[in-house]
């Protein structure tokens, strides 16, 4: 069964507990980090849903694709696999 989504005001609490809860290192399962994540994660893709329904909707054109290639790059980065996040190993 899906998930309902939440409101705005729901998200703002949670977003604010996960980020709390990593700048006092208690995040012991990483359950903030993978909010914080999966929060910033879905910000990119719903940049690239909203260009690649832009690009196919209104013609297709090389502006409308230059603007998806640049939303699309910035997924890969994101999915670098050296990223650095040394606050990911703090001990608790």
């Amino acid at each position: 069964m899906p998930l309902k989504k939440l409101d705005d005001e729901q998200m703002k609490q949670v977003t604010a507990l996960a980020e709390a809860m990593r700048e006092k290192g208690k995040d012991k399962y990483k359950i903030g980090y993978a909010l914080l994540y999966l929060l910033g994660r879905n910000k990119l893709l719903e940049d690239v849903r909203k260009r690649a329904e832009y690009y196919v909707r209104f013609g297709q054109g090389e502006q409308e694709l230059s603007n998806l290639r640049v939303a699309l790059e910035k997924m890969h980065e994101l999915d670098v696999v050296d990223a650095d996040d040394s606050s990911f190993f703090v001990k608790e």
